[in-house]
Order: C-alpha cells, then sequence, then structure tokens
C-alpha cells in the first residue's frame, strides 16, 4: 500500500487551483512540494489568497515518518502556537495535539497530480468539521 509520502515524493512540483470554506470564503490556492534530506520527507508550502481578503493563510509544513513508523506532520502556520505535530490516524488524516483546538488536516491524492487539502477544527467539544478545503493539480 502507498503511503501519502510515497506519493508526494513521486510528485513533487507547484500546485494551484481553488478553495472555499466556511470562514474563508473562496479563494486560490498554491501548493509547493519539495523532497528534503536524501527523501525522507517533503516540505509543503501552503498559501490562501483572495480578491476579498489578500494573503490570508500561510503555512509550511513538513511530512515524515516518525519513530513509531507512522506519518507525522509538522506544522507551522499563523493559526497555531508555534509548530505543532499532526500524526496520522488513519491514511491521509493527521490529528493534532489535545490543545485549545480540537483540529484535524485531512490530504488525498485522488489521482495523480492532483491533491486535496482540508483543515478541519471545533471551537467546542463537537465532532470536527470541514473548515477549509483545496482542490489543486499539478502544474510544474
Amino acid at each position: 500500500m502507498s503511503t501519502l509520502l510515497a506519493s508526494l515524493l513521486a510528485a513533487p512540483g507547484l500546485y494551484r487551483g481553488r478553495g472555499d470554506g466556511a470562514e474563508s470564503g473562496p479563494f486560490l490556492a498554491r501548493l509547493v512540494v519539495a523532497p528534503v534530506v536524501s527523501a525522507r520527507g517533503v516540505v509543503i508550502d501552503y498559501e490562501a489568497t483572495s480578491d476579498r481578503r489578500g494573503l490570508h493563510h500561510v503555512e509550511h509544513s513538513i511530512l515524515t515518518t516518525s519513530e513509531d513508523g507512522r506519518q507525522a506532520l509538522h506544522v507551522c502556520c499563523t493559526e497555531l502556537p508555534g509548530v505543532v505535530q499532526f500524526t496520522e490516524s488513519r491514511p491521509g488524516v493527521f490529528t493534532a495535539y489535545d490543545g485549545g483546538l480540537t483540529a484535524r488536516i485531512v490530504i488525498t491524492t485522488p489521482q495523480p497530480g492532483s491533491l486535496t487539502y482540508s483543515w478541519w477544527w471545533t471551537r467546542d467539544e463537537g465532532e470536527p468539521k470541514e473548515q477549509f478545503r483545496a482542490d489543486v493539480r499539478r502544474t510544474g
């Protein structure tokens, strides 16, 4: 079974597309996927922009395999208190720490050369819901 890490290592490059979300509204998404450290991980740089809000999300993440063999996504963005590790709980689903915000990131590769990247969270005790999602295709 191929992992998300293996899929991204096989298809590095620039991804562009559109997204939408309850808080963000429609936006343009740009992701750059690049292998790092002798292909032991990938860096994912993600930006979301819109005419209405300008640049409204910037994220720098590293996807790698953790010591226990599971994939881990180390995320740094303005919405989080520093670098937060999201651990893969099932294929493509990364859950975060127990903090003030229950969150997860879901990344899928529906077909070669395309990605979906979504943030899920809740501000209460309920189950996280998808808050925004980008659907992107590799352009280079």
